[in-house]
């Protein structure tokens, strides 16, 4: 029986250290698998993730690049509007006015180049509007302290009115400009004062007494000379019409 017993123990212990070996190269064999599976995986994320990501960082800045370049044309636009217009406004209200910068915009120009010439239209606005504000202090001294003139009265007699397929005639107007001055005038039908059609008329009286209706000379004003009267023939201010008519004007004595 004890002979047995020891039979089966050795038995038990070889088959033990028999076993051993082979799970150790189960483990081993096993481990670098999952460790290839592991880093493969790795590999293969890496491989999508990366281009997807460099080609939404390459949308992102363009998009950005876009967005500045198209903010920049706006900011443009709207200097080179404020530019023109104190021109417009200095050349008839004075007679002459400085040349605005030169601007050579278009699809090709660089971003660079175009906040250099937004700085420039910007200077050019800032000291028109000092020359304006300026005038404008010209004028109100004119209308309390005239001297020899700088004083006008302008009749409109008759004015025709032709635009957008209809046509009426203007109710006579008054009025008085001080040299250097521009004012608006509504012309309505001069028969059905209800008519909701109308025109503005822009008159000025320049500083180098040059009688401006709509933005055209119509006569050069004689200073020394009481009386007179004159034609026109000017488009409305879209350009999409035109206004015919006549005026009688005459220098005010000074006050």
């Amino acid at each position: 029986m004890s002979l047995f017993r020891t039979g089966l123990l050795l038995a038990t212990l070889l088959l033990s250290a028999c076993s051993m070996p082979i799970l150790d190269n189960l483990s081993s064999n096993t481990s670098p698998e999952k460790g290839n599976t592991q880093s493969g995986a790795n590999a293969e994320s890496s491989d999508l993730l990366i281009p997807n990501l460099q080609g939404q960082t390459d949308e992102v800045v363009e998009t950005i690049n876009s967005t500045s370049y198209d903010e920049l044309l706006t900011k443009y636009n709207g200097q080179k509007e404020l530019a023109e217009a104190n021109y417009e406004e200095l050349k008839s209200r004075v007679g002459k006015a400085d040349a605005l910068p030169k601007l050579l915009i278009n699809t090709s120009t660089s971003q660079q180049n175009i906040d250099t010439t937004i700085q420039e239209l910007r200077s050019y606005t800032s000291k028109t509007n000092t020359e304006i504000a300026q005038l404008n202090a010209r004028v109100a001294d004119r209308q309390t302290m005239a001297i020899n003139g700088d004083l006008i009265r302008v009749f409109l007699s008759e004015a025709t009115i032709n635009h957008a397929g209809h046509e009426f005639k203007a109710q006579p107007l008054v009025g008085q400009w001080v040299r250097g001055e521009t004012r608006v005038i509504r012309l309505k039908d001069h028969i059905f004062f209800e008519n909701p059609k109308s025109e503005d008329l822009v008159i000025t009286f320049s500083e180098t007494y040059q009688l401006i209706v709509n933005q055209q000379v119509i006569a050069t004003v004689n200073p020394n000379r009481e009386k007179n009267s004159t034609s026109f023939n000017v488009p409305t201010q879209d350009n999409l019409g035109k206004i015919i008519g006549k005026l009688d004007y005459r220098i005010e004595d000074k006050k």
